[in-house]
């Protein structure tokens, strides 16, 4: 039976995070049938009632996740490290907490996963099929033009480097993760794959902001929007440095496919 590790980084969710992990324990039972599965939660340092919301959850439903602990903050990097490093499973699914991608990503991602032979699927808003919605006019501008940046490096037949939501083979992932990223993280490991000339695949994937993202994200200030910009950039070089014979070897086209803590 296929099978594959959900990993979850959380950080200052809040009382938000309960009806995360309620959905997404309902889903991973509902592919019981199909798929073996397990849920890591990682908390990145939270300092609020993270840690008791996912403690709370888990004396209710027992056997539903894994819970692992950072004592202090160190990055969204840190965090999917650790629960790579703990995935019992030979894929890890990477989702976000506030699931702007519906749990349903999953089965997509991992299907097709298992279907191209690739190393890493990612969810893909850009690409022909995807869609964005009720994501702020302003950190979706940033992120549709980081995207068109990061596309236009390798020739435009990856449509999102950007977002977090991803399926991987756990030995990539953790073989990835022993090194400290540079630049923007998400895109960053993406480069990574490209320069070693393993093969990647998107699917079409809805971004949908719930309600209380839609909130916090007002009170991002300009200058953290600007780092995360500037972070960017840095990847940019690492893209255009990939020689093309990589390039073309590691990517399947965009429109051949079926398809930080969140995307820029």
């Amino acid at each position: 039976m296929n099978a594959f590790s959900v990993v979850l980084p959380v950080y200052n969710e809040g009382s938000s995070l309960r009806g995360s992990l309620e959905r997404l324990h309902a889903y991973l039972v509902r592919l019981r049938g199909a798929y073996r599965s397990e849920l890591i939660v990682v908390d990145d340092g939270s300092q609020d009632v993270t840690a008791a919301v996912v403690e709370t959850f888990r004396r209710e439903h027992p056997g539903a996740l894994r819970f692992l602990r950072h004592g202090r903050n160190r990055g969204i990097g840190a965090a999917i490290r650790t629960g790579a490093q703990a995935a019992r499973m030979p894929n890890v699914v990477v989702m976000d907490a506030d699931l702007s991608y519906a749990p349903e990503t999953i089965e997509s991602l991992v299907a097709e996963l298992y279907r191209s032979g690739a190393v890493c699927v990612m969810a893909s808003p850009y690409m022909r099929g995807g869609r964005v919605s009720r994501v702020p006019l302003l950190r979706l501008a940033a992120s549709v033009l980081a995207n068109r940046l990061l596309s236009s490096c390798v020739g435009g037949r990856v449509a999102t480097l950007t977002g977090m939501v991803r399926a991987y083979e756990t030995k990539v992932l953790r073989e990835l993760l022993e090194r400290d990223p540079e630049g923007e993280f998400n895109s960053w490991i993406a480069a990574e794959l490209l320069a070693s000339g393993r093969r990647l695949r998107e699917v079409p994937a809805h971004l949908c902001w719930p309600e209380h993202r839609r909130k916090a994200a007002g009170r991002i200030s300009y200058g953290k929007l600007w780092q995360r910009t500037l972070a960017v950039f840095v990847t940019v070089r690492r893209l255009r440095a990939i020689p093309d014979a990589s390039s073309r070897a590691a990517l399947s086209p965009s429109g051949a496919s079926i398809g930080t803590y969140g995307p820029l």
